[in-house]
């Protein structure tokens, strides 16, 4: 892969991303999307963890599964590859980002 090919793939990668978040975030912040981080939040209103640690809960979860892919070479869920794994990152990250963005507006 050369560079711009690498900078194509980075597009795409991020489009598809996009798509994802949008769709999850129906399903976990309703239709009415007045609160996008309300599966992020809830682990700090139920007295876990701070909702900045539930996204770095989140990100641990997902590299974990890209360590195994890296030293075993595939992942026995099917239907959660690891190409799954990094758009969640991608989003997670993005979404922590805005999380304390919004935090400081």
């Amino acid at each position: 892969m050369n560079r711009e090919e690498l900078f194509k793939h980075h597009k795409n990668v991020c489009v598809v991303a996009l798509g994802i978040v949008e769709m999850k975030n129906h399903d976990y912040a309703g239709k009415r999307g007045d609160s996008p981080f309300a599966n992020f939040t809830r682990s700090e209103d139920m007295g876990i963890c701070t909702t900045e640690q539930g996204f770095l809960v989140r990100l641990c979860d997902k590299l974990s599964r890209l360590s195994t892919f890296a030293s075993a070479g595939e992942l026995k869920v099917e239907n959660e590859s690891y190409h799954d794994a990094i758009v969640d990152i991608i989003n997670y990250c993005v979404l922590f980002d805005g999380y304390v963005s919004s935090k400081k507006d």
